[in-house]
This record gives structure tokens, C-alpha cells and sequence, in this order.
């Protein structure tokens, strides 16, 4: 599968377990360039026909929305917050997560964010939450969290199991680590290229959810629980209610193009 934008990428598929990779990986400094170029200004994928638009999705008018979201997927896969529960959330980007937590009582000091981007590093700082880059992220080696989320971040990784190893000994006990990511299966077989979760240059890893699981277990974590969601079915292609139909067929049959996996 090959998408072009402002950058062209190749994925290729594992004949084993169904992942899908990048080919070749971008250099780590064109990574780096790209998570700091106002990253949250970022519409590239219009050219490609994607409805993907970081620009929409960091405004201040989808922060709503976007707390819906959080909600709805903490609630699919069972997960309660709130109280004196501490947080890392991994790719935490300007810290939308970590505001929705602190909308739930959890004081801001017990609230953890990492990132790529420097950037978004001190905007998360900025309000107050605790915020480190990949760079100084081993200063939360004597950390243990109740919760480690990674909300459409382990796609963009370059090391997905290392990036798992890495977390594993952060989770105390009785813990949960919560991945939200894009899932290769049946809508992206039947969608192609107009599978929107093929982001030039983003998205490294794309996972089945065989290839999820067997990373997590690899990684040492236990796979209690997973769902999915999502027909992959842009409002701006797919009227109502036929778009609604498809996301609600989509989540019953566990056949979504977004998928959730609850770790411990």
C-alpha cells in the first residue's frame, strides 16, 4: 500500500501475524523536524483526500468533543479514573488527556505526560501537569502509575515492543496500561488506500489485532480485554444516518477500524 502527501509511504505487510510497517522507516531527525514543525497546525493530508486535520483536532472548539471521546472508550473497555489515582499518559502531545483527568478530581500533580516534540512538552508544562520528552523520559524510571494510556500513539513509534518494555515496570500493581490505535483487518482490506488511518509518514506500525496482542505479550503485559470501534467512515463521505449505522454495526461486531486493548 502506497500513500503520497508531502511524503510518500510504503507499507508492507507481515505474512505471520498481519502487521503492517512502514518501508523504509523515516530517518529519526526527519521524525524529530516533523513533531516540532507546529505539528498542531498540521493539514497535510487533505491532499490526499484524508479527512484526517491536526488543526481541527487541537483547537479549542473540538476540546468537547474530544473529552467525549476519552470518556466513551474509558467506558467500552470498563476503566474507571478519578481520586488519587497517578496517570502517565504516553505521547501525550499538548496534554488533552491529562486535562480531562484533572476535569475528574485527580490532582494535577499526579498527572504524567511524555512526548516526542519539545514543543508540546512546554505546553503540557504550561498547565500545570507534569511533562517530559522522550530525551529525559528515564527520570521516571522510580515512577509507578494506576494508569498508562496511549491514545493513537503506539502506531507512531518507531520500536513498538521496546516502547512496551519500556512501560512495563512503570505499572503498579493492580494497574492497567490502555492502548487506542488503528486496527488492520477487514475495513482496511476493503478500503484501500482509502483507509484512513494510512498517514504518510505518521503512522510506522499499523496492527491486526493478533499482532497487538502478541506484542503485548511479548512485552510481558497480560491482555485482559479488547474493543473496537469505528466504520472508518468520514461524516464528509458518509451522510447520516447511514454513517451512523455503520459505526454502531461496526462496534457490535468488533469489526471497528479503531481499536482499544486494556493491558496489566
Amino acid at each position: 500500500m502506497t500513500v503520497r502527501s508531502t511524503h510518500t509511504s510504503t507499507w508492507v505487510v507481515c505474512g505471520g501475524c498481519g502487521l503492517q510497517r512502514l518501508q523504509p522507516y523515516p530517518a529519526p531527525e526527519v521524525l524529530a523536524a516533523y513533531y516540532n514543525d507546529s505539528y498542531r497546525e498540521k493539514d497535510d493530508f487533505a491532499a490526499v483526500g484524508l479527512s484526517v486535520s491536526h488543526r481541527v483536532r487541537y483547537s479549542a472548539d473540538y476540546e468537547h468533543r474530544l473529552h467525549e471521546e476519552y470518556a466513551l472508550s474509558l467506558a467500552d473497555v470498563g476503566i474507571s479514573v478519578g481520586g488519587g489515582m497517578r496517570v502517565l499518559d504516553y505521547g501525550c502531545a499538548d496534554g488533552g488527556f491529562l486535562g480531562f483527568l484533572a476535569g475528574r478530581e485527580i490532582e494535577s500533580e499526579n498527572l504524567y505526560g511524555v512526548d516526542i516534540s519539545p514543543q508540546m512538552v512546554d505546553v503540557v508544562r504550561k498547565k500545570g501537569f507534569n511533562a517530559y520528552t522522550l530525551a529525559d523520559q528515564d527520570q521516571l524510571l522510580g515512577e509507578m502509575f494506576d494508569l498508562i494510556t496511549l491514545w493513537d500513539v503506539i502506531e507512531h513509534v518507531p520500536d513498538p515492543l521496546a516502547t512496551l518494555r519500556w512501560l512495563r515496570p512503570r505499572l503498579a500493581e493492580n494497574g492497567r496500561l490502555l492502548m487506542q490505535t488503528p486496527r488492520i483487518g477487514l475495513l482496511s482490506d476493503a478500503l484501500g488506500d482509502r483507509f484512513e488511518h494510512y498517514l504518510p509518514l505518521e503512522h510506522l506500525h499499523l496492527f491486526s489485532r493478533e499482532a497487538l496482542c502478541e506484542a503485548s505479550r511479548r512485552a510481558g503485559f497480560t491482555v485482559e480485554r479488547c474493543a473496537s470501534f469505528g466504520a472508518n467512515a468520514p461524516a464528509e463521505r458518509i451522510a447520516m444516518p447511514y454513517k451512523l449505522a455503520f459505526d454502531r454495526l461496526a462496534k457490535a461486531s468488533d469489526q471497528g477500524a479503531t481499536q482499544l486493548a486494556v493491558l496489566s
